[in-house]
């Protein structure tokens, strides 16, 4: 009887085969990329994926799968989110952002077009040292001096009022000169010079113009999500108890009674301190459950 005869073939250059022979084993299987072994568990859909299905967060290291990204990208852009995309995770140490290479890398041409289109607009909107041309069809920004020529069209205008370039006269002076058809004056001036503009404002942030027809005086800008005190303009961005209108010139003019402010203040005391309970429950069991779930992922990839 023949002895059997086994042959190997030589690897082709450039190529690395490894195998894993288990001690005793007569087969051999394999070895995995140690970027296929490497998991991670994304915290928006709660589910756990290889290494190379992940995008990790320049600004804060968080990682997250790409089809969360995705879908946490188009809501934001849709919404108009676009100055600052946080991190997804409320509690990031680092308090990341998504950074516009990144963007670009997850969403499509036609959506990151888009991105790109709002983020120049509102970045316009709160910069006070810019602003778009007014000139109707021209997307031109002027930054500067007032008076400064628009390259795009070649109008020349003042910074300050939007008119045609007026030197030597001011801004009041110069509009007593024109009648409000071919004055580019803006329509909450008119409204106030009419006593008519009691429930419009302007944005403290971004001057975009706002109705107020019901509600409190706590408002959200919903251009820039800016939230500020209807009466006096202050920003309100940090008072989540709302204390501004415990004193001061707005003192009782929330518009809400006390009871439904103090209801609201234990709400908010409320949430924390449950968060705060279900962290302490929570510990001692995941110090319990930890050593189990490594046992059981050492042994599944065994």
């Amino acid at each position: 009887m023949l002895p059997a005869v086994f042959t190997t073939a030589m690897p082709e250059r450039g190529s690395v085969i490894r195998n894993c022979k288990a001690a005793g084993s007569r087969s051999s299987r394999p070895c995995k990329p140690k970027s296929d072994l490497e998991t991670f568990y994304c915290k928006i859909c709660l589910c756990e994926y290889s290494a190379k299905k992940g995008q990790m967060l320049e600004t804060c290291a968080c990682k997250f799968c790409k089809e969360c990204l995705q879908q946490y990208l188009l809501h934001s852009i849709n919404n108009g989110s676009v100055l600052k995309i946080p991190c997804p995770d409320a509690l990031c140490p680092n308090s990341g952002q998504l950074l516009k290479k990144e963007v670009a890398l997850l969403v499509n041409d036609k959506l990151f077009q888009k991105y790109i289109a709002l983020r120049k607009k509102k970045e316009i909107a709160v910069d006070k040292t810019k602003a778009f041309c007014p000139i109707a069809g021209c997307d031109g920004i002027c930054s500067g001096v007032p008076g400064t020529e628009q390259p795009a069209c070649g109008y020349s205008f003042c910074f300050d009022c939007k008119e045609s370039w007026h030197m030597n006269m001011t801004c009041e002076e110069y509009r007593a000169t024109i009648s409000d058809s071919s004055s580019g004056v803006r329509f909450v001036d008119i409204l106030r010079e009419n006593g008519e503009a009691g429930d419009i404002k302007e944005c403290p942030l971004c001057q975009v113009l706002i109705l107020r027809e019901a509600g409190c005086a706590q408002m959200m800008c919903g251009h820039c999500k800016h939230i500020f005190c209807w009466h006096c303009l202050r920003s309100l961005d940090s008072d989540i108890m709302l204390r501004h209108y415990d004193k001061g010139p707005c003192r009782n003019k929330l518009g809400h009674s006390r009871a439904s402010l103090f209801f609201h203040r234990t709400q908010v005391i409320a949430g924390f301190a449950f968060f705060g309970l279900m962290v302490l429950v929570a510990s001692p069991f995941l110090l319990l459950v930890s050593p189990c779930l490594l046992l059981s992922k050492c042994m599944f990839h065994k």
